[in-house]
């Protein structure tokens, strides 16, 4: 979009676009997954994205895509990905025993997180390798480059598609779900409600989202261009250093015994309470380093609370509800976001350090309120 349009506004509404899709289909994509396995909605996510992409890859290639053209791509990859998420979310327990769930998912998230750090670095070499550095096919600044990375992502669907298609199931659930549609997504939704210390975590989530994710995708970018001295390059340190710390603290998590169940809300408030105080802390520090190595060690308590909590989840819930009550988790986390950002860009528009402060010192005041409550500080004991 930037290529064709040089409006950031309009990357901006590719990325709502897909969003919406991903958020509004997301609880029925967990219904899917419980009723017809989280494998076979996987690999029809995969093949759609798959040619998705092909279509973006040729489109580019030849300089026929449009705007209209993106948007739709959008939309239809932000509803696979509604689909995905919770099938991915929900199959470790049908792969592994309860003993190596946490080892899996540690697996999982750290793959997942290295491929963030190296996957655009990548693309962007490509995209400078190969490009023209004029307009190319249709107009197109650095046309070739860019499709050469649509089409090596394009290719890289193969793996999963080949891997989902000769795996099976090793510990199928005990029961096959095969109510209504809409009576089987209101029960994962009253399952989810019901469980007290779901329902606190999934709550906990959705306010991380909405005081944190937005204010931190819109401030750091913003300030490093404001205050550090190195502008862009201090964004892509700082993002490097959280996608490392993530990538440690999996890693951790993998590697060790997991911390007793009763521990989980003290240390989910720890993780709120430690972004918090990077917020208020860059305001206060405006030192690349300094707050590159903050938020390299947030990031790895971070990394290693992830795969805690998913494994915890997934060895409370039944695997016949798996799915749909990790949708309405998933909701949760992604369902604040666009509010989070809009109003961190409104915020930003008028102090992009005092929006920093004031959300840092917003989070650290819910830490604080959450230790003072029994029901979080007791979350695990549920």
């Amino acid at each position: 979009m930037l290529k064709l349009t040089g409006d950031p506004l309009a990357m901006g509404a590719v990325l709502a676009v897909a969003a919406v899709p991903r958020i509004v289909f997301m609880l029925i994509g967990g219904t899917f997954a419980d009723r017809y396995s989280p494998r076979r909605v996987m690999l029809v996510s995969n093949w759609v994205r798959m040619g998705l992409m092909l279509v973006l890859a040729l489109t580019t290639w030849q300089g026929t895509v449009s705007m209209a053209l993106i948007y739709g791509i959008g939309f239809l990859f932000g509803l696979a990905d509604a689909f995905m998420f919770p099938a991915s979310s929900a199959y470790p327990p049908r792969l592994l025993p309860p003993e190596q769930l946490a080892a899996g998912n540690s697996l999982f998230q750290g793959t997942a997180q290295t491929t963030l750090v190296l996957g655009p670095l990548l693309a962007g070499w490509l995209i400078v390798a190969f490009g023209d550095g004029g307009d190319g096919a249709g107009g197109i600044e650095d046309a070739t480059g860019l499709a050469m990375v649509f089409a090596i992502d394009t290719l890289t669907f193969a793996v999963p598609i080949g891997v989902l298609t000769v795996i099976r199931d090793r510990f199928p659930p005990p029961v096959v779900e095969t109510a209504p549609m809409w009576t089987s997504l209101v029960e994962g939704l009253r399952h989810a409600w019901n469980d007290l210390p779901l329902r606190t975590v999934a709550l906990l989530l959705a306010g991380l989202g909405l005081v944190f994710r937005g204010p931190f995708m819109v401030g750091i970018p913003a300030f490093a261009n404001a205050f550090l001295p190195e502008g862009a390059a201090a964004f892509g340190i700082i993002m490097s250093a959280l996608g490392v710390g993530s990538i440690i603290g999996t890693l951790v998590a993998g590697m060790t015994a997991h911390p007793a169940p009763q521990r989980l809300g003290m240390l989910l408030l720890a993780d709120f309470g430690a972004f918090g105080l990077i917020m208020v802390f860059m305001t206060q520090v405006p030192v690349t380093v300094l707050i590159a190595a903050a938020v390299l060690v947030s990031a790895v308590l971070d990394g290693y609370i992830i795969v805690v909590l998913t494994t915890w989840m997934q060895r409370r819930v039944p695997a016949e509800r798996l799915g749909r009550v990790m949708s309405v988790v998933g909701v949760a986390i992604q369902g604040t976001f666009p509010l989070s950002a809009a109003a961190a860009g409104l915020l930003a528009g008028w102090s992009i350090s005092g929006m920093l402060l004031g959300a840092g010192a917003l989070m650290v005041g819910v830490t604080l309120t959450g230790f003072a409550s029994k029901t979080v500080r007791r979350l695990g004991y549920g």
